[in-house]
C-alpha cells in the first residue's frame, strides 16, 4: 500500500479542518489545497468532494535537500479526503513507499514524518 486511509462518520469538511489544524500545530506547512473533483462515478459508487492537501515540513526539506538538491521533484507529501456513499475518508501518501526511488537515506528521513501524519489521522 502506498497510502494510509481512515473512514470517518463525521462530516468531511469538519474532519478536514481538524486535520489541517493538527498538522499546523505539529509544525507542518500546508503549501496548498485543492478540491479537483466535485462528483465522479466509479465502479464502487460515487465519490464526491475530492480534497487534496500539499504538506511539507521546513526542517525536513532542508535535510532532504542536503541529500539531493533535486528532491523537489518528490515534494510535497499529499493528504487527501473524499466522500463516498458509505462515509467520509481521510488519508495520506506514505513517503516510505512512494519515495523509495530516492534511496534508503531519504526513506529513513521521511519515516518519522510519515508516522506523525498517520498518528494525526488516527487521532481525529
Amino acid at each position: 500500500m502506498f497510502y494510509h486511509v481512515r473512514k470517518f462518520e463525521e462530516d468531511l469538511d469538519f474532519v478536514w479542518e481538524r486535520f489541517k489544524k493538527r498538522l499546523e500545530e505539529d509544525g507542518f506547512l500546508l503549501i496548498g489545497e485543492r478540491i479537483p473533483v466535485a462528483i465522479t462515478e466509479t465502479v464502487d459508487g460515487i465519490i464526491a468532494d475530492y480534497h487534496l492537501l500539499f504538506i511539507c515540513h521546513s526542517e525536513l526539506v532542508e535535510e532532504l535537500v542536503r541529500i539531493d538538491p533535486n528532491i523537489g521533484a518528490l515534494l510535497p507529501c499529499t493528504g487527501f479526503g473524499y466522500r463516498k456513499e458509505d462515509g467520509n475518508y481521510l488519508g495520506v501518501t506514505l513517503p516510505s513507499v512512494a519515495w523509495k526511488i530516492a534511496g534508503n537515506e531519504v526513506v529513513k528521513l521521511m519515516k518519522p514524518m510519515e508516522e506523525k501524519v498517520i498518528e494525526i489521522i488516527d487521532s481525529l
